[in-house]
Protein backbone atom coordinates (compact mmCIF):
# COMPACT_ATOMS: atom_id res chain seq x y z
CA UNK A 1 0.00 0.00 0.00
CA UNK A 2 3.00 2.61 0.54
CA UNK A 3 4.40 1.37 -2.12
CA UNK A 4 1.51 2.17 -4.40
CA UNK A 5 0.56 5.94 -2.62
CA UNK A 6 4.67 6.44 -3.17
CA UNK A 7 4.35 5.77 -6.89
CA UNK A 8 1.38 7.05 -7.38
CA UNK A 9 2.70 10.62 -5.65
CA UNK A 10 6.07 10.23 -7.72
CA UNK A 11 3.62 10.02 -10.66
CA UNK A 12 1.58 13.10 -9.86
CA UNK A 13 5.26 14.83 -8.74
CA UNK A 14 6.46 13.78 -12.60
CA UNK A 15 3.05 15.13 -14.83
CA UNK A 16 3.01 18.22 -12.83
CA UNK A 17 6.93 19.11 -14.23
CA UNK A 18 5.92 17.59 -17.62
CA UNK A 19 2.51 20.13 -17.58
CA UNK A 20 5.18 23.16 -16.60
CA UNK A 21 7.63 22.15 -19.57
CA UNK A 22 4.90 22.20 -21.77
CA UNK A 23 3.69 25.96 -20.58
CA UNK A 24 6.56 27.46 -19.88
CA UNK A 25 8.95 28.80 -22.76
CA UNK A 26 12.31 27.68 -22.72
CA UNK A 27 15.26 29.56 -23.41
CA UNK A 28 19.10 29.53 -23.84
CA UNK A 29 21.42 30.62 -20.69
CA UNK A 30 21.37 34.43 -20.57
CA UNK A 31 25.00 35.07 -22.23
CA UNK A 32 23.28 33.29 -25.21
CA UNK A 33 19.61 34.82 -24.89
CA UNK A 34 19.39 38.00 -27.71
CA UNK A 35 16.44 40.10 -27.38
CA UNK A 36 14.58 38.08 -30.26
CA UNK A 37 14.03 35.46 -27.88
CA UNK A 38 12.04 37.89 -25.98
CA UNK A 39 9.45 38.11 -28.80
CA UNK A 40 6.90 35.79 -26.45
CA UNK A 41 6.49 38.99 -24.10
CA UNK A 42 5.00 40.87 -26.75
CA UNK A 43 1.98 38.92 -26.18
CA UNK A 44 2.26 38.67 -22.18
CA UNK A 45 2.39 42.34 -22.38
CA UNK A 46 0.10 43.63 -24.76
CA UNK A 47 -1.58 45.42 -22.31
CA UNK A 48 0.25 46.48 -19.86
CA UNK A 49 2.11 49.99 -19.09
CA UNK A 50 4.03 48.72 -16.72
CA UNK A 51 6.40 46.16 -15.91
CA UNK A 52 8.36 44.88 -12.59
CA UNK A 53 11.64 43.17 -13.48
CA UNK A 54 12.39 41.33 -9.93
CA UNK A 55 15.69 39.80 -8.53
CA UNK A 56 16.27 37.04 -6.20
CA UNK A 57 19.52 38.71 -4.84
CA UNK A 58 21.24 42.20 -6.09
CA UNK A 59 24.46 40.51 -7.10
CA UNK A 60 23.83 38.14 -9.36
CA UNK A 61 26.09 38.23 -12.84
CA UNK A 62 22.72 35.97 -14.76
CA UNK A 63 19.92 38.27 -13.98
CA UNK A 64 21.91 41.78 -14.40
CA UNK A 65 22.34 39.95 -18.57
CA UNK A 66 18.77 38.91 -18.84
CA UNK A 67 16.97 42.07 -17.24
CA UNK A 68 19.11 44.22 -19.53
CA UNK A 69 18.40 42.06 -22.24
CA UNK A 70 14.35 42.06 -21.34
CA UNK A 71 14.91 45.85 -21.25
CA UNK A 72 16.49 46.56 -24.59
CA UNK A 73 13.74 44.17 -26.24
CA UNK A 74 10.93 46.27 -24.41
CA UNK A 75 12.42 49.65 -25.45
CA UNK A 76 13.60 48.57 -28.97
CA UNK A 77 10.15 46.56 -29.86
CA UNK A 78 7.35 47.54 -27.20
CA UNK A 79 7.97 51.64 -26.94
CA UNK A 80 8.66 51.49 -22.98
CA UNK A 81 10.78 54.35 -22.37
CA UNK A 82 11.33 54.96 -18.65
CA UNK A 83 13.43 52.55 -16.80
CA UNK A 84 12.78 53.21 -13.03
CA UNK A 85 15.83 52.15 -10.66
CA UNK A 86 15.65 50.37 -7.06
CA UNK A 87 18.17 53.64 -6.46
CA UNK A 88 17.93 57.42 -5.33
CA UNK A 89 15.74 59.26 -7.24
CA UNK A 90 17.75 61.98 -6.84
CA UNK A 91 21.14 60.51 -8.51
CA UNK A 92 19.30 58.51 -11.23
CA UNK A 93 17.47 61.61 -12.31
CA UNK A 94 19.95 64.16 -12.30
CA UNK A 95 22.56 61.26 -13.89
CA UNK A 96 20.05 61.04 -16.91
CA UNK A 97 19.16 64.60 -17.32
CA UNK A 98 22.96 65.41 -17.78
CA UNK A 99 23.73 62.04 -19.54
CA UNK A 100 24.78 63.49 -22.55
CA UNK A 101 27.31 64.87 -20.59
CA UNK A 102 28.61 61.55 -19.53
CA UNK A 103 30.20 58.02 -21.08
CA UNK A 104 27.76 55.37 -20.72
CA UNK A 105 30.05 54.12 -17.49
CA UNK A 106 29.82 57.40 -15.65
CA UNK A 107 26.20 57.16 -15.55
CA UNK A 108 26.19 54.15 -14.40
CA UNK A 109 28.45 54.95 -11.06
CA UNK A 110 26.83 58.19 -10.92
CA UNK A 111 23.37 57.26 -10.51
CA UNK A 112 22.18 53.43 -8.87
CA UNK A 113 23.26 51.91 -6.17
CA UNK A 114 27.24 50.38 -6.53
CA UNK A 115 25.32 46.26 -5.90
CA UNK A 116 24.49 47.06 -10.18
CA UNK A 117 27.82 49.05 -10.88
CA UNK A 118 28.96 45.90 -13.09
CA UNK A 119 29.92 45.18 -16.70
CA UNK A 120 26.86 43.24 -17.08
CA UNK A 121 25.05 46.54 -16.67
CA UNK A 122 27.35 48.36 -19.13
CA UNK A 123 25.43 47.89 -21.89
CA UNK A 124 22.13 48.92 -20.83
CA UNK A 125 23.38 52.12 -19.69
CA UNK A 126 25.11 52.30 -23.24
CA UNK A 127 21.42 52.33 -24.72
CA UNK A 128 20.17 55.03 -21.94
CA UNK A 129 22.98 57.21 -23.02
CA UNK A 130 22.78 57.04 -26.81
CA UNK A 131 18.66 56.69 -26.89
CA UNK A 132 15.12 58.12 -25.52
CA UNK A 133 14.77 55.31 -22.96
CA UNK A 134 15.30 57.77 -19.37
CA UNK A 135 16.77 56.55 -16.26
CA UNK A 136 15.12 57.73 -12.97
CA UNK A 137 15.14 55.86 -9.23
CA UNK A 138 12.37 55.52 -6.84
CA UNK A 139 14.25 55.49 -3.63
CA UNK A 140 14.95 58.24 -0.84
CA UNK A 141 18.58 56.39 0.13
CA UNK A 142 20.90 58.47 -1.43
CA UNK A 143 22.36 55.94 -3.77
CA UNK A 144 25.53 57.61 -4.98
CA UNK A 145 27.64 60.87 -4.50
CA UNK A 146 26.14 64.62 -3.70
CA UNK A 147 27.71 66.14 -6.71
CA UNK A 148 25.15 64.69 -9.22
CA UNK A 149 22.34 66.61 -8.24
CA UNK A 150 24.38 69.59 -7.71
CA UNK A 151 25.37 69.40 -11.53
CA UNK A 152 21.53 68.88 -12.36
CA UNK A 153 21.14 72.26 -10.31
CA UNK A 154 23.95 74.22 -11.47
CA UNK A 155 22.60 73.50 -15.19
CA UNK A 156 19.08 75.68 -14.35
CA UNK A 157 20.58 78.64 -12.83
CA UNK A 158 18.47 80.36 -15.18
CA UNK A 159 15.51 79.24 -13.22
CA UNK A 160 16.96 79.96 -9.44
CA UNK A 161 19.28 82.33 -8.08
CA UNK A 162 22.64 81.66 -6.78
CA UNK A 163 21.35 81.95 -2.95
CA UNK A 164 18.96 78.82 -3.85
CA UNK A 165 22.29 77.00 -5.28
CA UNK A 166 24.14 77.76 -2.51
CA UNK A 167 21.07 76.67 -0.23
CA UNK A 168 20.80 73.46 -1.61
CA UNK A 169 24.58 72.65 -1.34
CA UNK A 170 24.33 73.17 2.32
CA UNK A 171 21.56 70.52 2.44
CA UNK A 172 23.28 67.96 -0.41
CA UNK A 173 26.66 68.06 1.71
CA UNK A 174 25.48 67.68 4.63
CA UNK A 175 22.44 64.59 4.01
CA UNK A 176 25.40 62.97 2.66
CA UNK A 177 27.71 63.71 5.53
CA UNK A 178 25.09 62.71 7.88
CA UNK A 179 23.82 59.69 5.73
CA UNK A 180 27.66 58.39 6.72
CA UNK A 181 27.75 59.60 10.28
CA UNK A 182 24.66 58.29 11.51
CA UNK A 183 24.75 54.91 8.97
CA UNK A 184 27.73 53.55 10.08
CA UNK A 185 25.93 52.65 13.96
CA UNK A 186 22.94 51.84 11.62
CA UNK A 187 25.07 49.09 9.34
CA UNK A 188 26.10 47.50 12.92
CA UNK A 189 22.73 47.96 14.44
CA UNK A 190 24.18 49.87 17.10
CA UNK A 191 22.61 52.87 18.89
CA UNK A 192 23.80 55.81 18.27
CA UNK A 193 25.82 58.26 20.92
CA UNK A 194 23.81 60.78 22.53
CA UNK A 195 26.30 64.01 21.82
CA UNK A 196 25.55 62.90 17.84
CA UNK A 197 21.67 62.47 18.31
CA UNK A 198 21.52 66.29 19.71
CA UNK A 199 23.50 67.54 17.14
CA UNK A 200 21.71 65.47 14.43
CA UNK A 201 18.18 66.98 15.68
CA UNK A 202 19.64 70.14 15.72
CA UNK A 203 20.64 69.82 12.08
CA UNK A 204 17.28 68.06 11.24
CA UNK A 205 15.44 71.26 12.56
CA UNK A 206 17.61 73.49 10.55
CA UNK A 207 17.67 71.75 7.35
CA UNK A 208 13.53 70.82 7.47
CA UNK A 209 13.02 74.73 7.70
CA UNK A 210 15.23 75.34 4.87
CA UNK A 211 13.74 72.95 2.52
CA UNK A 212 9.96 73.64 3.70
CA UNK A 213 11.57 77.56 2.91
CA UNK A 214 12.74 76.26 -0.58
CA UNK A 215 9.87 74.24 -1.37
CA UNK A 216 7.25 77.02 -0.76
CA UNK A 217 9.48 78.92 -3.05
CA UNK A 218 9.58 76.80 -5.63
CA UNK A 219 6.11 76.28 -5.66
CA UNK A 220 5.46 79.79 -6.25
CA UNK A 221 8.16 79.86 -9.55
CA UNK A 222 5.85 77.27 -10.73
CA UNK A 223 2.84 79.38 -10.17
CA UNK A 224 5.08 82.20 -12.19
CA UNK A 225 5.96 80.38 -15.50
CA UNK A 226 2.80 78.04 -15.42
CA UNK A 227 2.39 78.28 -19.06
CA UNK A 228 5.88 76.96 -19.83
CA UNK A 229 5.51 73.51 -19.18
CA UNK A 230 9.36 72.62 -19.64
CA UNK A 231 10.44 74.87 -16.82
CA UNK A 232 7.30 73.79 -14.41
CA UNK A 233 8.40 70.70 -14.91
CA UNK A 234 11.85 70.76 -13.96
CA UNK A 235 10.82 72.89 -10.79
CA UNK A 236 8.20 70.19 -9.87
CA UNK A 237 11.39 67.89 -9.93
CA UNK A 238 13.64 69.74 -7.73
CA UNK A 239 10.65 70.28 -5.13
CA UNK A 240 10.52 66.52 -5.45
CA UNK A 241 14.10 66.17 -4.97
CA UNK A 242 14.21 68.52 -2.29
CA UNK A 243 10.94 66.61 -0.91
CA UNK A 244 12.72 63.08 -0.85
CA UNK A 245 15.88 64.82 1.36
CA UNK A 246 13.55 65.73 3.96
CA UNK A 247 11.72 62.52 3.81
CA UNK A 248 15.21 60.84 4.02
CA UNK A 249 16.63 63.01 7.37
CA UNK A 250 13.21 62.68 9.25
CA UNK A 251 13.55 59.45 9.30
CA UNK A 252 17.06 57.57 9.00
CA UNK A 253 17.02 57.42 12.68
CA UNK A 254 14.43 55.69 12.96
CA UNK A 255 14.95 51.74 14.03
CA UNK A 256 15.37 49.01 11.25
CA UNK A 257 11.98 47.88 11.41
CA UNK A 258 10.23 51.48 10.93
CA UNK A 259 12.71 52.47 8.73
CA UNK A 260 11.98 49.30 6.27
CA UNK A 261 8.08 50.06 6.47
CA UNK A 262 8.53 53.73 5.78
CA UNK A 263 10.69 53.41 3.15
CA UNK A 264 8.62 50.70 1.31
CA UNK A 265 6.27 53.97 1.89
CA UNK A 266 8.16 56.65 0.58
CA UNK A 267 9.02 54.31 -2.64
CA UNK A 268 5.52 53.99 -3.42
CA UNK A 269 4.96 57.52 -3.24
CA UNK A 270 7.76 58.23 -5.85
CA UNK A 271 6.17 55.55 -7.99
CA UNK A 272 3.08 56.53 -8.13
CA UNK A 273 4.54 60.40 -8.76
CA UNK A 274 6.31 59.03 -11.52
CA UNK A 275 3.64 57.10 -12.94
CA UNK A 276 1.31 59.68 -12.76
CA UNK A 277 2.72 63.18 -12.69
CA UNK A 278 5.86 63.22 -13.92
CA UNK A 279 5.65 60.30 -17.08
CA UNK A 280 1.73 60.14 -16.85
CA UNK A 281 2.01 58.66 -20.92
CA UNK A 282 4.93 56.44 -20.95
CA UNK A 283 5.36 52.79 -20.58
CA UNK A 284 7.56 51.80 -17.81
CA UNK A 285 10.03 49.23 -16.76
CA UNK A 286 10.78 49.50 -12.87
CA UNK A 287 14.39 47.12 -11.37
CA UNK A 288 14.30 45.97 -8.36
CA UNK A 289 14.34 43.24 -5.56
CA UNK A 290 11.63 40.51 -5.46
CA UNK A 291 10.89 41.27 -1.78
CA UNK A 292 10.01 44.64 -3.34
CA UNK A 293 8.05 44.01 -5.91
CA UNK A 294 5.37 41.31 -4.22
CA UNK A 295 2.07 42.56 -4.97
CA UNK A 296 0.14 40.48 -1.79
CA UNK A 297 2.34 40.48 0.71
CA UNK A 298 2.19 41.35 4.24
CA UNK A 299 4.20 39.62 7.13
CA UNK A 300 2.99 39.11 10.79
CA UNK A 301 5.00 42.42 11.83
CA UNK A 302 2.82 44.46 9.06
CA UNK A 303 5.75 44.59 6.74
CA UNK A 304 3.68 45.44 3.05
CA UNK A 305 6.38 46.28 -0.13
CA UNK A 306 6.47 48.73 -2.39
CA UNK A 307 4.88 46.40 -4.64
CA UNK A 308 1.74 46.01 -2.47
CA UNK A 309 1.50 49.05 -2.04
CA UNK A 310 0.53 50.82 -4.44
CA UNK A 311 -2.78 51.56 -5.74
CA UNK A 312 -5.14 49.35 -7.52
CA UNK A 313 -5.08 51.98 -11.15
CA UNK A 314 -0.95 50.83 -10.82
CA UNK A 315 -1.46 47.02 -10.26
CA UNK A 316 -4.23 46.79 -12.69
CA UNK A 317 -2.02 48.53 -15.29
CA UNK A 318 1.30 46.07 -14.04
CA UNK A 319 3.05 42.93 -14.69
CA UNK A 320 5.08 41.51 -11.91
CA UNK A 321 7.96 39.08 -13.26
CA UNK A 322 10.08 37.22 -10.20
CA UNK A 323 13.56 35.97 -10.90
CA UNK A 324 14.66 32.88 -9.46
CA UNK A 325 17.88 30.35 -9.55
CA UNK A 326 18.88 27.17 -9.12
CA UNK A 327 22.65 26.62 -8.08
CA UNK A 328 25.75 28.82 -7.93
CA UNK A 329 27.51 31.08 -5.51
CA UNK A 330 27.32 34.65 -5.50
CA UNK A 331 27.67 37.44 -2.86
CA UNK A 332 26.20 39.11 0.18
CA UNK A 333 25.14 42.83 -0.10
CA UNK A 334 28.48 43.29 1.70
CA UNK A 335 30.82 41.47 -0.21
CA UNK A 336 31.02 37.84 0.82
CA UNK A 337 30.81 35.20 -0.95
CA UNK A 338 28.16 32.19 -0.30
CA UNK A 339 26.78 29.34 -2.26
CA UNK A 340 23.16 28.98 -2.79
CA UNK A 341 21.39 25.99 -1.13
CA UNK A 342 19.44 23.08 -2.30
CA UNK A 343 15.65 24.23 -3.11
CA UNK A 344 14.02 21.22 -1.72
CA UNK A 345 11.68 18.84 -3.06
CA UNK A 346 8.06 21.03 -4.92
CA UNK A 347 9.57 24.54 -4.17
CA UNK A 348 9.17 26.90 -6.88
CA UNK A 349 13.08 26.30 -7.98
CA UNK A 350 12.60 22.59 -7.47
CA UNK A 351 10.00 22.59 -10.34
CA UNK A 352 11.22 24.89 -12.51
CA UNK A 353 14.63 22.87 -11.99
CA UNK A 354 13.09 19.61 -13.31
CA UNK A 355 11.91 20.81 -16.57
CA UNK A 356 15.84 20.85 -17.29
CA UNK A 357 16.13 24.26 -19.21
CA UNK A 358 18.96 26.71 -18.87
CA UNK A 359 16.47 29.61 -18.67
CA UNK A 360 12.75 29.23 -18.13
CA UNK A 361 10.12 31.57 -18.16
CA UNK A 362 6.33 30.66 -17.32
CA UNK A 363 3.14 32.92 -17.26
CA UNK A 364 1.11 32.66 -14.05
CA UNK A 365 -1.27 35.05 -14.63
CA UNK A 366 -3.91 33.61 -17.99
CA UNK A 367 -3.38 30.15 -15.60
CA UNK A 368 -6.63 28.37 -14.77
CA UNK A 369 -5.98 25.83 -11.83
CA UNK A 370 -5.86 22.11 -11.81
CA UNK A 371 -4.61 19.32 -10.25
CA UNK A 372 -0.76 19.80 -12.50
CA UNK A 373 -0.38 23.22 -11.72
CA UNK A 374 -1.89 23.97 -7.84
CA UNK A 375 1.31 24.38 -6.63
CA UNK A 376 1.00 27.98 -8.42
CA UNK A 377 -1.72 28.65 -6.36
CA UNK A 378 -1.00 27.20 -3.17
CA UNK A 379 1.79 27.53 -0.43
CA UNK A 380 4.79 26.96 -2.00
CA UNK A 381 8.29 27.56 -0.48
CA UNK A 382 11.00 29.30 -2.43
CA UNK A 383 14.53 30.14 -1.61
CA UNK A 384 14.60 34.08 -0.49
CA UNK A 385 18.07 35.57 -1.41
CA UNK A 386 18.81 31.42 -2.48
CA UNK A 387 19.26 30.56 1.08
CA UNK A 388 16.14 31.20 3.49
CA UNK A 389 13.48 28.43 3.01
CA UNK A 390 10.44 31.08 2.30
CA UNK A 391 6.46 30.74 2.27
CA UNK A 392 4.48 32.17 -0.50
CA UNK A 393 1.89 31.88 -3.28
CA UNK A 394 3.14 32.52 -5.92
CA UNK A 395 0.17 33.43 -8.32
CA UNK A 396 -1.14 35.85 -5.39
CA UNK A 397 2.50 37.62 -5.64
CA UNK A 398 3.83 37.31 -8.81
CA UNK A 399 2.48 37.47 -12.39
CA UNK A 400 5.00 35.50 -13.56
CA UNK A 401 8.10 33.60 -13.33
CA UNK A 402 11.83 33.65 -14.66
CA UNK A 403 14.17 30.85 -13.73
CA UNK A 404 18.04 30.70 -14.33
CA UNK A 405 19.37 27.31 -13.50
CA UNK A 406 22.83 28.58 -12.74
CA UNK A 407 24.06 31.78 -11.76
CA UNK A 408 27.45 33.19 -10.38
CA UNK A 409 28.70 37.06 -9.16
CA UNK A 410 28.60 39.91 -11.41
CA UNK A 411 32.29 41.15 -12.64
CA UNK A 412 32.03 44.72 -10.37
CA UNK A 413 33.97 47.56 -12.16
CA UNK A 414 36.66 49.37 -10.36
CA UNK A 415 36.49 52.87 -9.06
CA UNK A 416 39.83 54.24 -11.14
CA UNK A 417 37.65 52.68 -13.97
Amino acid sequence: MNMWLFLRNKQKYLDSVEWLSKNSTHLSKPTECTIKDFEFLRSVLKNKRIVWLGENGHNIREHNIIKSKIIEFLHKEMDFKILTFESGLVECFSANYLKENFTAKEILKKSIYSLWATKENLPLFQIIKESDLNLIGIDINPSSNPDIFLQFIHQLNHLVSQEVIEKIEYIESSVFKWYYRIGQYAAKRKKVPVEILNEFADFKEKTSTLINDLKAYLHEQCVLHSEDKEITCKLKIIIRCLQNRLYFINHINNNHRTYKKLRETMMKENLEWICNELYPNEKIIIWAHNLHIFKNYKTLTRFEPLGSLVSDKIKEQSYYLGLFMYQGETLTDTGQPYKISKPPKKSLEDYMHQVQSPTLFTDFLQLEKNSLNKWIFNKTIFLESGTMQTLFRPREQIDGALFIESISPPEYLKRSE
